[in-house]
């Protein structure tokens, strides 16, 4: 069984982009007409974050919704953030199944061009995984610094 912690802000963190600092967390709430999916759906998300050298971080939330026996992916937003950062960041995401004993399973994956810019970003997807599969969203962020770029990657919570 899924549980997750229904708070009165995800609603307003669906509309604006909400991100967290902090890894690790899940929230659900009702969607409304400003979210990414149809009134009276509950939405929720897996989030996760990492930091790199010379100050600079990237958090994700992986959202997500319930509908039948599939857990549907429908939005994945980033911050990246920190001094001395431009605007041709990286960003690789992948939505993985935990297998136990084995090597995870890539379900979906994307790789941004050299042009991401600093601050709030996302993409939206249509990507269905099974109720019954362990999964969580997997992250690279690289930021474009004067010299050499720095990098960190990460994982959300799974579901």
């Amino acid at each position: 069984m899924r549980r997750h912690m229904i708070t009165a802000g995800t609603v307003a963190m669906v509309a604006l982009g909400g991100l967290t600092v902090a890894g690790g967390s899940a929230t659900a709430g009702a969607a409304t007409d400003a979210g990414t999916t149809s009134a009276g759906v509950a939405m929720a998300n897996l989030s996760g974050g990492c930091r790199a050298a010379r100050g600079n971080y990237g958090n994700l939330k992986a959202y997500y919704y319930t509908r039948g026996r599939n857990d549907i992916f429908n939005r994945m937003n980033w911050y990246l953030a920190g001094p001395g950062l431009r605007n041709r960041n990286n960003v690789t995401l992948r939505i993985r199944e935990d297998l136990k004993g084995r090597a995870d399973r890539t379900l979906w994956r994307w790789v941004s061009g050299d042009n991401i810019k600093k601050g709030s970003g996302g993409i939206s997807l249509n990507e269905a995984v099974p109720r019954r599969a362990k999964v969580h969203a997997d992250f690279k962020f690289i930021f474009d610094r004067r010299g050499q770029d720095p990098s960190c990657s990460g994982r959300t919570n799974s579901i």
